[in-house]
């Protein structure tokens, strides 16, 4: 399923004054509350609790950072200021080694239950976006309900697999890609959630601040971050050093590609 971009014309650059505040918060298990479970979409893989009571959230390692015109700086505080206007959350799981699949939902599951009912925890998913004034350039835009298990078109190498997955990379069958990639937009959070998994949580304000590049990611060799049952809780906020360039109009076009793709 494809649809057409919102955006007008071709990329934009990243305005350099457009930010957020990010900040990560380590979550794991809690199977003293709530036994191991199994079984996402009727496999038998290991899958995160459904009860919000179910986990144990590592708030001494919580890390806060400031994203400005695609570039990241660590401004961890000692107390963290959970005044911050919100802008969107998300808690993502590994489902390492079971799959390569990252699960997630969107909003903080401390906070709500996991409602099966409700669809449970999602394998990352994608829709493909026609780019206004091509023919064949997709985006690709990442969320839990998207159209699509796979890319829209092949993924840079600079971030496939560091970023996301091969699992999540397009199939061609075989056949030459007939679709140029545009780079990956979507859900905020998500996107910044990507860069957590690709190297072992110690060394998450490295790879943040020095891989994180405007419009593309910088890859790096240091081992993933696919750690068995890791997860973490990601929020956006609004910067409030930046009232200007820092507003839920700004951040929705900016999850939208209307600056051009996050990662290129």
């Amino acid at each position: 399923m494809s649809k057409t971009a919102s955006t007008p014309g071709f990329p934009r650059n990243m305005p350099s004054d457009i930010s957020c505040l990010v900040l990560y918060e380590p979550l794991s298990p809690n199977y003293q509350v709530q036994p191991i479970r199994t079984g996402t979409e009727g496999n038998k893989f290991w899958a995160p609790p459904n009860r919000k009571n179910a986990y144990h959230r590592n708030r001494a390692g919580a890390r806060l950072f400031r994203w400005m015109g695609g570039r990241m700086t660590d401004i961890t505080p000692k107390d963290l200021d959970k005044n911050y206007l919100s802008y969107g959350v998300a808690t993502i799981f590994t489902q390492y080694k079971d799959t390569h699949h990252l699960l997630a939902v969107t909003f903080d599951a401390e906070q709500r239950d996991v409602r099966e009912e409700q669809g449970g925890w999602k394998v990352l998913s994608f829709d493909h976006i026609l780019q206004n004034g091509t023919q064949r350039t997709y985006y690709s835009s990442m969320g839990v309900v998207g159209a699509e298990r796979q890319l829209a078109a092949p993924g840079s190498s600079a971030w496939i697999p560091q970023l996301l997955p091969k699992i999540y990379d397009y199939d061609s069958c075989g056949n030459p890609p007939q679709r140029s990639s545009g780079g990956l937009i979507g859900n905020l959070p998500l996107l910044f959630a990507l860069p957590a998994f690709s190297a072992q949580p110690d060394r998450l304000s490295h790879v943040l601040t020095s891989s994180m590049q405007p419009n593309r990611w910088n890859r790096h060799e240091l081992p993933h971050g696919h750690n068995e049952e890791r997860g973490m809780v990601v929020t956006v906020f609004l910067d409030p050093s930046n009232k200007k360039g820092s507003t839920k109009a700004l951040l929705d076009k900016l999850q939208n590609g209307y600056f051009g793709p996050f990662y290129g």
